[in-house]
């Protein structure tokens, strides 16, 4: 039995998973925890701070079970665009605020007219949307100026818990390259943006590298989480960065995609890289060890096959794809911007619209072009990656929507590009684990790493003819989505 063993855990907005992890990359032990959401009328999608952190405590005694000597590092992952201020005292004064939360909508328009955007994006590599820290703290400025003014500290999801753990306010580049107030090229707060924010570094957690073992866990907190021995925290990266990393994304000119409920495609790349056009497509996040993570992200990937499941068909997953497996989509098409969309030129104006829907299809024809529909999406985070010289040979894929072959068949064909899957169910705990043994010094290189904790199950060759097929078809989508811009922003008025 090893006797230096990772305990991972992911900080999800849903749910919460933890697992020990060995250094070949399997997952000795598992346990999920939900994450409940409070919401109401106006927008709000907070976490509750202290349940968050119940629910962490509760995961990692249920993972180490058995293990309790023999863990020798603790690497959370969690969620982009959290945020929740802390006073004097490292105490919550409101829930945190999640990706989610709808609230900063209100004044986004208005503190976008104070910034120069294209300057804030070639500083922090973020193509401003309301989701980010940057627009939260403003609300909360316009909206909740008490909470504000008290607020020693502004954290995100995943430095609340290494406050908790550590009893000081620390950050890792990762997840706070989605703050829109770090700077992406020195990997330290931005002065420029916290200029035009109004507030000053002293009011941000410290920022320490992604592979760096922080100290000790005090005595007190290892007795809290059931852990004995000796038990170090490595700060880890955001949680899509420890599922590509948990895929093979420190490969060389290796694409990550990944198809949960959302879906993201990025390459992790050795310097940062800005969209050469002004609808900024690409978001340049920092991954770790001086790589970028390169790419951007959709809204809608799995929600679009949950909502049919849910309101449409009232099938299962399984029957959904064996209706889709029966023909093609007989030329019809799916946008499928349901919860609209992170692009900066549709937006949240965006909705889900078939088009050339006639009385010959069929509910197989439906699913099949709503699981196109998030391919062509997904295409277009490739399409400006290649349109500003970023070179992928082939792709790795995680997240739940791996487990349909069909759908990946059509990735691989829409795409035009060989995709690997991994055969472990929770890559982002593999993820953290792998840069984590890579900083305790197991490993002399990531990519040693990677090669040994990474397997690969299934591999998905793209046909010539389908990739002739999809290349139209994927045309097509991009000048419709095009073109429905302006009925979008009429239909968003009535």
């Amino acid at each position: 039995m090893e006797k230096e063993l990772i305990l991972s855990v992911d900080i999800g907005t849903t749910n919460l998973k933890a697992g020990v992890v060995d250094e070949k990359g399997n997952i000795l032990s598992l346990y999920r925890k939900e994450t409940p959401i409070e919401r109401d009328n106006e927008g709000k999608a907070e976490h509750n701070p202290e349940v968050l952190f119940a629910a962490f405590v509760e995961a990692v005694k249920e993972a180490a079970k058995g293990f309790e000597d023999k863990i020798s590092l603790i690497v959370p992952s969690s969620y982009m665009f959290g945020l929740i201020p802390v006073d004097e005292n490292l105490n919550p004064l409101m829930g945190m605020m999640t990706l989610l939360d709808l609230r900063a909508k209100e004044t986004f328009e208005e503190f976008l007219k104070t910034m120069d955007v294209k300057e804030v994006y070639k500083r922090t590599g973020y193509t401003p949307t309301f989701h980010a820290p940057l627009f939260k703290i403003y609300w909360l400025k316009k909206k909740r100026n008490e909470i504000f003014n008290k607020t020693r500290f502004f954290l995100s999801s995943k430095d609340f818990i290494l406050l908790k753990l550590l009893g000081e306010p620390f950050t890792e580049p990762s997840i706070s390259s989605a703050t829109g107030y770090m700077n992406v090229n020195t990997l330290d707060w931005d002065d420029y943006v916290l200029d035009i924010l109004g507030i000053d570094k002293n009011r941000l957690p410290t920022i320490v590298p992604s592979d760096k073992i922080l100290a000790d866990l005090p005595v007190e907190t290892k007795g809290l989480l059931g852990l004995s021995g000796d038990v170090k925290v490595l700060t880890g990266v955001y949680d899509g960065g420890a599922v590509g990393i948990g895929i093979g994304a420190f490969e060389e000119e290796v694409g990550a995609i990944n198809i949960g409920t959302t879906g993201m495609f990025r390459v992790a790349y050795p310097e940062a890289i800005f969209d050469k056009e002004e609808s900024m497509r690409l978001q340049t996040y920092y991954l770790s060890s001086g790589k970028w993570f390169i790419g951007a992200a959709i809204n809608n990937a799995g929600i679009v096959l949950k909502w049919l499941r849910d309101n449409v068909f009232n099938m299962s997953y399984d029957e959904l794809t064996a209706e889709a497996s029966k023909g093609d989509s007989s030329n019809l098409f799916f946008i499928p911007y349901l919860t609209g969309e992170r692009d900066k030129e549709i937006g949240n104006i965006a909705s889900g619209v078939f088009f050339g829907l006639k009385n010959t299809h069929n509910k197989g024809h439906m699913i099949r072009a709503s699981m196109e529909g998030v391919a062509f999406s997904l295409r277009m985070l490739y399409e400006a990656l290649k349109d500003n010289n970023v070179k992928i040979k082939e792709i790795r894929a995680g997240g739940g929507g791996t487990k349909s072959p069909l759908w990946m068949e059509i990735f691989a064909s829409t795409l035009g590009l060989p995709i690997k899957v991994s055969n472990v169910e929770e890559p982002a705990l593999v993820g953290s684990a792998l840069l984590g043994y890579y900083a305790m010094g197991r490993y002399k290189t990531l990519i040693e790493a990677t090669r040994e904790m990474v397997k690969i199950e299934n591999t998905y060759v793209p046909s010539k003819e389908k990739i002739e097929c999809y290349e139209k078809k994927f045309q097509f989508f991009r000048v419709l989505t095009k073109n429905l811009k302006e009925l979008f922003e009429l239909h968003s008025k009535l």
